[in-house]
């Protein structure tokens, strides 16, 4: 599992080695990429790397004082396609829900207008 910094990383990187082959990538580039809410520094973003490496969501041939030479493995391309996935579903289920909310209630008031109406015609 991927906290939401490493999930950020690890779409940046399958971003940027898009055509499948290892790419050059330095830190700067990758927190360039990050918010700032994160704090994130050169170290960290590292630490972050070689968590991915470890996970086999990358694989990395090298890397030089915050520099790496990294490809993204087909298990890390298709944890962002699901992640994005999932991401999408959630917000079109909030948007069923809260239309069935609406139809819900809308129902329940012309059921209880509907029922005042006759109760009061017979009696």
């Amino acid at each position: 599992m991927l906290d939401n910094r490493s999930k950020l990383v690890l779409k940046h990187l399958v971003k940027e080695c898009s055509d499948g082959s290892y790419k050059i990538i330095e830190a700067e580039d990758i927190l360039s990429v990050l918010p700032n809410k994160f704090n994130a520094d050169k170290e960290i973003i590292s630490q972050i790397i070689r968590h991915l490496e470890n996970g086999e969501y990358v694989s990395v041939k090298y890397s030089d004082d915050y520099q790496f030479c990294l490809c993204p493995l087909p298990f890390g391309r298709q944890f962002i396609e699901t992640d994005e996935m999932q991401n999408k579903n959630k917000k079109s289920m909030k948007n069923i829900g809260a239309r069935i909310y609406l139809y819900a209630f809308i129902s329940a008031l012309i059921g209880s207008l509907l029922g005042t109406l006759i109760y009061n015609l017979i009696w």
